[in-house]
C-alpha cells in the first residue's frame, strides 16, 4: 500500500527517514490483533459513553460539559505517564523528534474542543443515540477521504459495501433515537435539534482529522505514550482551566459524588479505548478502524436499552443487526 510522495500539508511531521510508504500490508496476527483493538476500543468508548450520558444535562450550562470533558482527560494523563515511564526504564525516548509535536499540538486542540466538547454538548441537545451514530458518520466520510488524501490508503471494494451497510445502519438507529426523544414544542425541537446536529458534525469531523494524524505520526514519529500525554495534558490542563473559571470554586465543591464516580468511569474507559485505538491504527488503515469503531452505535443503542430503560424498537434492532453485518464485510486484507 504505497503512500503518495507528494504530500505538501503534512511533510512537518515526517522524521528521517521520509515516510514515503505506509507499513507494509499487515496480514494474519496482525490484522487479528488491530481487529482486537478496535474492538475493544469500541466497547471501551461505548462505556465511557453510557457514562457521559448519565452525567450530560444533569446542570443546564455549558461549564459544566467542559468540566466533564476536562475530568475525561484526567485518567489518560496518568495512562500516559504510566507508559512514559516505562520508556524512560528502558532508556527509550520519549520523543525521539520534536517536528511532529506543533502538529499534534493542533491536532489535539481540534480533538479536545471540537470533538471531545463538540461530543459533549452534542449529546445534551439531541442525547447519545442521536449524537453517536450522526458523529460516527461524518468520522467513516472524513476518514475514508482524507485517509485516501494524506495517506494513499486504498478502500476495496468489499469494504466499500461494509461502509453502506454501516451507513444504513447509522440511519436506522438514528431514527430509532428519534422515537425515544422527549415530546418537546415545535420551535424549541428545531432549535435544539439544529444545534445538536451542527455539533455532532463537528465532532465527527474533528475525530476524522485525529485519525489521520495519529496513524501518521504513529507510524514513526513517535511513541504511543508520547501522543496520548500531549493529547490529554491540552485537554486537562485547558479544559479545567476554563471549566473552573465557568463553574467557579463553589460549585465545583458541590458536585456530587456518584458524579465523580462517573466522571472516573468515562475517563477510565476513554483511556483504554484511546490506548487501543491508537494502537489499532498502526495496525489496519484508517477507514478499517473507523469503522470497526462504528459498532459503538449499536452497542450504544443496546446500552441505552439495558442501562436507561430506552424502548427497543424494529429499526433500534434492524440496526444493531446491520452494524454486526458491516463487520463481517469488513476487508481483513
Amino acid at each position: 500500500m504505497k503512500e503518495q510522495k507528494s504530500d505538501r500539508n503534512m511533510d512537518a511531521v515526517n522524521v528521517s527517514p521520509p515516510l514515503s510508504q505506509n507499513a507494509a500490508p499487515v496480514v494474519g496476527n496482525s490484522v487479528n490483533r488491530g481487529l482486537a483493538l478496535g474492538l475493544c476500543s469500541a466497547v471501551c468508548y461505548s462505556a465511557a459513553n453510557l457514562a457521559l450520558r448519565g452525567l450530560s444535562g444533569r446542570h443546564a450550562d455549558s461549564g459544566w460539559e467542559i468540566w466533564v470533558t476536562a475530568m475525561k482527560a484526567g485518567p489518560t494523563v496518568l495512562l500516559s505517564l504510566g507508559l512514559l515511564l516505562r520508556l524512560r526504564l528502558r532508556k527509550e525516548a520519549a520523543f525521539p523528534s520534536f517536528r511532529p509535536v506543533p502538529w499534534l499540538l493542533a491536532a489535539a486542540l481540534i480533538m479536545q474542543f471540537g470533538g471531545n466538547l463538540g461530543f459533549q454538548l452534542a449529546m445534551g441537545q439531541i442525547g447519545l443515540a442521536i449524537t453517536v451514530p450522526l458523529v460516527f458518520t461524518f468520522i467513516i466520510i472524513a476518514g475514508a477521504a482524507l485517509g485516501r488524501t494524506f495517506l494513499g490508503d486504498t478502500v476495496s471494494k468489499r469494504t466499500v459495501v461494509s461502509i453502506m451497510v454501516m451507513l444504513v445502519s447509522i440511519i436506522l438507529l438514528s431514527y430509532a433515537a428519534t422515537l425515544n426523544a422527549p415530546e418537546l414544542g415545535t420551535e424549541t425541537k428545531e432549535k435544539i435539534a439544529w444545534l445538536g446536529i451542527v455539533l455532532a458534525v463537528i465532532s465527527g469531523m474533528s475525530y476524522g482529522i485525529n485519525g489521520i494524524v495519529i496513524r501518521r505520526i504513529s507510524q514513526r514519529a513517535l511513541p504511543i505514550a508520547s501522543m496520548l500525554f500531549v493529547y490529554s495534558t491540552t485537554g486537562l490542563v485547558l479544559l479545567t482551566a476554563i471549566g473552573w473559571n465557568m463553574l467557579g470554586t463553589e460549585r465545583i465543591l458541590q458536585i456530587q459524588r456518584a458524579e465523580w464516580q462517573m466522571m472516573l468511569a468515562a475517563g477510565t474507559f476513554n483511556a483504554i479505548a484511546f490506548f487501543c485505538v491508537t494502537n489499532a491504527l498502526k495496525l489496519l488503515n484508517i477507514t478499517q478502524v473507523n469503522v470497526i469503531n462504528a459498532t459503538q452505535n449499536a452497542m450504544c443503542a443496546a446500552g441505552a436499552v439495558i442501562v436507561f430503560s430506552e424502548p427497543h424498537s424494529i429499526p433500534m434492532v434492524s440496526g444493531i443487526a446491520l452494524s454486526i453485518v458491516g463487520l463481517l464485510l469488513l476487508d481483513r486484507k
